[in-house]
């Protein structure tokens, strides 16, 4: 074996047991990572090393060294395999990592959570888009669990003092993963959910406080909880610093689909700011005026752009109701300058339903369970008369302001 090989092996695995030895989790995050030049650069002088563990055998702690060789086995071949098998050996690591920080007592391991935790969750996307297998997310998902159910589990400490400060990051990756497919079960973001009870604790970063609540707002958002997704998607975007424009532009593409939901819409000095999609604007335009036809031809237009944030359902399904509403307002408004009865025709509003939404075909009992529905949410306030085919409107606030209508959810 080559000298130059082995001195390198050497060096890091000394590295390695000396931030062992002063349970200095700092110096190990720094040393174990895994971008891409420096996995690049440490590669090519491995190449020629078979058997790590005949060095990692100076190491006191046995689960560690056996970690330290499977995450030097990655290195060595993650430049040269395809992206499965560099799954495969990096779970290979997460698992080892995780029997280690199960051994620890205290919080000095957490440092090193963050890099092998953001790099298998990075690495079951680059092997589904190569393969199209969901269990490369499951792997991940069933090992962040494990993590995440030690993690919580201590209570011999303090939280500032116990291995909970990493509990944030590795919640928000499970529920990162959660939405990236199915094969994920609702029983791993539910693990996930538990950290609600005290992430907004001081002694978690803001990093970490940003980040799991912008995944905990879009898995709400995905599961139809509108009103607890814009609570911790407002909290993630009013706490992230000016400077992070990227990340700030991420958070309020979600943040303006939950509010849209809810009746406030963005204005175009926020959109060109953060310089959103035109499409955001078209669809509140369209929403604003009651244009149903238009506000869906604009949304299935974007449609690969939607499905890719995981909000086209969400818009398409959810919106129809709101924009109807804002159908009736406008033709509300316009009996109004003509007769002073608050009763609306079924004949003016199946007119006005029809046009809006381009479907000349729209019969009387569509449009009347359309009716019954605003009404039920109380998103309309108001009494249908059937048999005299009225729809007679409350004098006092008929239309309420749609984010207090609707069903109400206690965050």
């Amino acid at each position: 074996m080559d000298v130059e090989y082995s001195s390198v092996v050497s060096a890091f695995v000394t590295s390695a047991q000396e931030g062992a030895m002063f349970e200095n989790g700092g110096a190990l995050a720094k040393l174990f990572v895994f971008s891409e030049k420096t996995i690049s650069i440490l590669s090519s002088k491995l190449q020629d090393v078979q058997d790590f563990g005949q060095y990692t055998i100076i190491m006191d702690n046995v689960l560690f060294a056996q970690f330290t060789s499977a995450y030097l086995e990655y290195v060595r071949d993650q430049p040269s395999i395809s992206r499965e098998e560099g799954h495969r050996l990096l779970c290979r690591a997460m698992e080892l990592f995780t029997a280690v920080m199960s051994g620890t007592k205290d919080s000095w391991l957490v440092p090193a959570i963050r890099p092998i935790a953001i790099a298998l969750c990075s690495s079951a996307r680059s092997a589904y888009r190569e393969t199209s297998d969901p269990v490369v997310y499951a792997q991940s998902a069933s090992l962040l669990l494990r993590l995440l159910i030690d993690l919580l589990g201590d209570t011999s400490n303090a939280l500032a003092s116990s291995k909970k400060l990493g509990s944030p990051l590795v919640a928000g990756l499970l529920l990162q993963i959660s939405l990236c497919t199915t094969a994920a079960p609702g029983a791993y973001a539910n693990k996930a959910l538990e950290v609600r009870a005290f992430w907004k604790a001081p002694v978690f970063s803001q990093r970490d406080r940003i980040g799991y609540s912008y995944w905990l707002g879009r898995y709400h958002l995905v599961c139809y909880s509108v009103d607890r997704a814009r609570v911790y998607l407002e909290y993630a975007f009013n706490s992230c610093p000016a400077w992070h424009y990227h990340n700030k532009r991420a958070i309020l593409r979600h943040l303006i689909v939950a509010n849209m939901i809810r009746g406030r819409l963005p204005n175009r000095r926020l959109i060109e700011k953060y310089q959103l999609e035109p499409v955001y604007l078209h669809l509140a335009y369209n929403f604003s005026k009651g244009n149903l036809a238009g506000f869906q031809y604009a949304l299935t237009a974007n449609i690969d752009f939607f499905r890719s944030q995981g909000n086209y359902l969400l818009l398409l399904e959810r919106t129809e109701i709101l924009i109807y509403r804002n159908v009736l307002a406008r033709l509300s408004r316009l009996n109004s300058g003509v007769a002073s009865s608050s009763a609306v025709s079924y004949n003016d509003i199946l007119a006005a339903f029809r046009l809006a939404s381009d479907n000349p075909g729209m019969d009387i009992f569509e449009m009347e369970s359309i009716l019954t529905s605003l009404l039920a949410q109380r998103f309309v306030r108001g009494y249908l008369f059937h048999h005299q085919r009225m729809l007679n409107l409350a004098r006092m606030q008929p239309f309420p302001f749609i984010y207090s209508g609707g069903t109400s959810e206690k965050i």
